[in-house]
């Protein structure tokens, strides 16, 4: 029984510590500066980490979706800055706009 507790503690540590690998303020100065990039920071890193906006094969279109998606599982996003959240994404994450 001690065992498991130990092994308990060492992977809760080991989870903690992995966490706080990549500096996320490294990750955000990386990120241009245009209306929703701010909103972007504050609601979707609430659930997501910023690699899986870099990584995930989206299009413009998919990226709406997404938004209005996340909109219905309780992102807490306010009505005005649904534009300015979907154009930020579509215009540095879609991979159909990606120059």
């Amino acid at each position: 029984m001690n065992v498991r507790i130990n092994l308990l503690i060492a992977a809760m540590i080991l989870i903690a510590l992995s966490l706080t690998i990549v500096p996320r303020a490294d990750g955000q100065a990386a990120l241009p500066d245009a209306p929703g990039r701010d909103t972007m920071l504050l609601v979707c890193t609430q659930c997501h980490s910023l690699g899986k906006m870099y990584v995930a094969e989206l299009t413009a279109k998919d990226w709406q979706f997404i938004v209005y998606d996340m909109i219905g599982r309780g992102a807490p996003l306010h009505h005005e800055d649904i534009d300015d959240l979907t154009k930020y994404l579509q215009d540095n994450f879609a991979t159909d706009k990606k120059q």
